[in-house]
């Protein structure tokens, strides 16, 4: 299910001229195109007239947060492409890649490894819940590897993100997320709560100790009657030599029932008292 990185809107040297600095292409989203521009990364939104509202909601939930596994927000700016003026997210350039580039290349996340990966996710998951603010669009893609190393994911890319204690601009029932990793509650267009970053951390994390889809075939298409169907009948099983405290933790995350999930907290209370 991973695709990719797709080619940028705009020229590397159109961006350069317009940053006043050298830049490489790192990625591209819906809504903006990833630069390395000198020490940071820039997020150039490309869409054109892309809501102020989704635009403050990203600034408000990486403002809130301070943590390793979570990428550090800069500040914004604007630029002017394409004759219009467009706002630009700057953050830290981590250095190592994203895991999906690793599924492309058929790279998995190491046995003796894969408990530092879901322990560092849950702690980015945990600081982006304490700071009141849900992901709702976690994946490979938006999960970044600092200097390359397993034991230290960094969550990206806010855009999707909803804070808790602010009204929100999605209409009910609606699909929020990217629909391989959404949860089950997402797919039936109910609210993502904390549950759902729970959710999406299972998926990703069982993607990457396996490289395939834990519920989903690769290249097939489903209805959402459909997807609910393979949710509910469980999760592709974990290899046999999987730690015992990551599969219970796994098996959690990936619970259909919300509840049965349970927090951030408490998986990493699990994963340190095996």
């Amino acid at each position: 299910m991973s695709q990719p990185v797709a080619a940028p809107r705009f020229s590397a040297e159109e961006v350069a001229d317009r940053l006043g600095v050298s830049v490489t292409f790192l990625g591209s989203g819906a809504f903006g195109d990833t630069w390395k521009a000198g020490s940071e990364a820039v997020k150039v939104i490309c869409v054109d007239d892309y809501p102020r509202t989704r635009l403050e909601r990203e600034i408000e939930g990486l403002s809130r947060v301070n943590s390793p596994y979570v990428v550090d927000f800069r500040g914004v700016g604007e630029l002017t492409l394409g004759g219009r003026q467009r706002p630009v997210l700057r953050f830290e350039y981590i250095p190592g890649g994203d895991a999906e580039r690793r599924l492309n290349n058929h790279e998995f996340v190491p046995m003796d490894s894969v408990l530092g990966f879901l322990r560092g996710l849950l702690l980015g998951v945990q600081a982006l819940h304490k700071a009141a603010t849900i992901h709702r669009d976690i994946k490979p893609a938006n999960i970044a590897l600092r200097n390359g190393q397993w034991d230290r994911p960094v969550l990206l890319d806010l855009g999707l993100a909803k804070q808790m204690d602010a009204s929100t601009i999605t209409v009910y029932p609606g699909h929020i997320g990217t629909m391989p990793y959404m949860a089950p509650e997402q797919l039936e267009g109910r609210r993502a709560r904390k549950a759902a970053d729970l959710w999406a951390v299972g998926v990703s994390v069982r993607q990457m100790i396996s490289g395939r889809h834990p519920f989903y075939l690769p290249n097939e298409k489903y209805t959402l009657d459909e997807a609910f169907a393979k949710l509910v009948s469980g999760p592709e099983d974990l290899p046999q030599n999987c730690p015992d405290e990551v599969r219970q933790v796994l098996d959690r995350l990936t619970a259909v029932v919300e509840h049965e999930r349970g927090s951030s907290a408490s998986n990493l209370a699990r994963l340190a008292t095996q």
